[in-house]
Formats: structure tokens, sequence, C-alpha cells
């Protein structure tokens, strides 16, 4: 059953580009999912439009609603949000 986790593990020790100077699938994959993670930091939008997939505990959103950091407490289901002050939003 899916729950939207993802693991986000470091790339294997295999070396990075090939003998053509691109780099090799399994650490562009890694680099992929690195990005993705600094973006989901950054995210924000309502409450309506809070994130409901690849969710992580402690992942962030602004909740621009509320005017201020939400944070995944629980992937569920249900998700479940908290404030800095522990508070479930």
């Amino acid at each position: 059953m899916a729950t939207g986790r993802q693991s986000f593990g470091e790339p294997s020790t295999a070396p990075l580009v090939d003998k053509d100077g691109n780099a090799v699938q399994a650490f562009a994959t890694w680099v992929s999912r690195m990005t993705f993670i600094g973006q989901a930091a950054q995210q924000s939008g309502t409450t309506a439009n809070r994130p409901t997939a690849i969710l992580w505990i402690g992942r962030q959103y602004y909740d621009t609603d509320l005017g201020l950091p939400v944070y995944v407490d629980s992937v569920g289901p249900p998700v479940v949000w908290h404030d800095a002050a522990g508070n479930q939003v």
C-alpha cells in the first residue's frame, strides 16, 4: 500500500559520471530528490492547498491563511499539521 513515503538515501558509491561526462542515473536521481526536498522546504500557500503527498515528519509549509509555518506531525491518514508551539492546525 502506498503511503506517500519515499526514501531519499545516499547515492551509490559507483562513479558519478560515465565515460562521456554525463551523470549516471543513480546520481542524477539522488540530485533530483535532494532538489525536491529543498523546494518543498520553501513551499507556501493556503490551508486548503497544503501538500497531501510525499510527506515526512517535520516537513514545513508556510500557511498563508494562518501567516505562519506549519509542520507535518503525522503522515496519517489523516495528515496532521502543527504549528511551532505544538498546536494542531
